[in-house]
């Protein structure tokens, strides 16, 4: 299953839930039910019907026609897996219209706002249009979710709408259709928490959580990394120099401070800085160990020593 598959379970599961309860006004329950119905992809006098995946969405979306129309659509399954719920009759069309005080005759597909009783109506309605033509990207792979609308004005009105409860989608047009979209990980945990699917929500807050945990750890392990190739490489060099003035002139050569260093260094390869200051006879800090290294390498390179 799919995290949008899951969402859409979760808010047909609470919103049966609250309308068996008793939890959910009349006025919302017409409003999620108008959602449902006007943002499906057919919703005229000629042709009144749903197309989904879900089977949940096509169980609610029959389930709101036969409180309508007092008897059960007509729903198909195809192989594939698709699921279309029609509504055949014209007179029977003409009544779900009307329901919603809509004629049939209109030139274009708009929000009746007749239907939003209260202010209560309003998630409701989002709630319905989300399950209608919502989906959702799993938040491992990305945030983002979006309303994909056929009609340009229907599109308008429900933009209208979220603004009025602050809520501010993005707007696309992709390969013909009008898309509200939201990108944002906080905008889509509020949306979904506001359509009624809270513990999507959290699932999409845990989920963040985890990734920046790891973005952490990894960018802690990268910085280690790297700064253990450098020291390897910054050891490397100084045991070639070291090698080199033993080579030309005999650790003798070099100060009484730099010959235990150099010493020790060529004896322990793997040493940090620290380890190799805390080991002289006189232990000394990183910067002092630092500063001694970089006289023993100006010394193998005034003697011809290059890298």
């Amino acid at each position: 299953m799919s995290f949008a598959s899951d969402v859409k379970d979760e808010i047909i599961e609470k919103s049966e839930l609250a309308r068996m309860c008793g939890g959910m006004k009349e006025c919302c329950i017409h409003a999620e039910m108008y959602g449902l119905l006007l943002f499906c992809r057919d919703f005229s006098a000629s042709r009144i019907c749903i197309k989904t995946e879900h089977s949940g969405v096509a169980s609610l979306y029959a389930g709101f026609v036969q409180k309508i129309l007092g008897r059960k659509p007509k729903i198909e399954k195809s192989s594939a897996g698709n699921i279309r719920v029609s509504v055949k009759g014209e007179a029977d069309r003409q009544k779900i219209l009307e329901t919603f005080g809509h004629t049939g005759s209109e030139i274009t597909r708009r929000l009746n706002r007749a239907n939003l009783e209260f202010e209560c109506c309003i998630p409701a309605l989002i709630r319905g249009a989300f399950l209608s033509c919502g989906t959702i990207t799993n938040p491992e792979k990305d945030y983002h979710l979006e309303f994909v609308i056929s009609h340009k004005v229907l599109c308008d009105n429900l933009k209208k709408l979220m603004n009025e409860v602050d809520i501010y989608p993005k707007y696309v047009v992709r390969k013909g259709v009008h898309v509200l979209y939201f990108k944002d990980s906080e905008k889509v945990e509020d949306l979904l928490t506001y359509m009624g699917a809270p513990d999507s929500s959290l699932e999409i807050m845990g989920t963040k959580m985890y990734k920046d945990m790891r973005n952490k750890v990894n960018r802690k392990m990268n910085f280690e990394n790297a700064n253990s190739s450098r020291a390897f490489d910054a050891a490397y060099r100084q045991i070639e120099a070291i090698r080199f003035i033993e080579k030309e002139k005999g650790l003798g050569y070099l100060s009484n401070d730099l010959i235990e260093l150099a010493k020790l260094r060529l004896m322990n390869e793997d040493y940090s800085l620290k380890e190799l200051g805390d080991e002289l006879t006189e232990p000394i800090s990183k910067s002092g160990v630092n500063h001694r290294l970089k006289r023993i390498l100006k010394t193998a390179e005034d003697l011809g020593w290059h890298e």
